[in-house]
């Protein structure tokens, strides 16, 4: 069936989703492809119209804010509220390397010093438990 050689999927019974903010060229060139072996991945403009919609409704596990050109002690606390009731994993990341990471649901915080897809992916791969009384 032709030359191109299958990209392994690592899709879990529910696909995860990933959405992507503002990121620069570089950036998507780099990331992109990579998670969207992962997972179902939206890639969005900020601020705009665009970012507000998929905000609302793309459902992300995973929120990858690109902060090259953006003060991240502005853009932090704005997306920390603005995805504080579907607590998605937030990570923030820039040209520079590392990734500071929030997750919203378990209110763990942290940083990645090496940010590709499976380490990005892992953020949100382990499974979420509840305690049940």
């Amino acid at each position: 069936m032709g030359d191109r050689p299958r990209r392994r999927r690592h899709l879990s019974r529910r696909t995860k989703r990933v959405l992507l903010v503002g990121l620069t060229p570089l950036m998507m060139d780099v990331l992109s492809g990579p998670l969207s072996d992962y997972a179902d991945v939206s890639a969005v403009p900020f601020p705009g119209d665009a970012f507000e919609e998929a905000a609302d409704d793309f459902g992300a596990d995973l929120v990858l804010i690109d902060v090259t050109y953006l003060d991240e002690g502005l853009v932090r606390p704005m997306m920390l509220n603005r995805f504080d009731e579907c607590r998605p994993v937030l990570a923030f990341i820039s040209e520079r390397g590392a990734v500071w990471y929030d997750d919203l649901r378990t209110k763990v915080s942290g940083r990645l010093e090496d940010a590709d897809a499976d380490r990005l992916m892992a953020l949100i791969g382990r499974p979420r438990l509840t305690l049940v009384k």
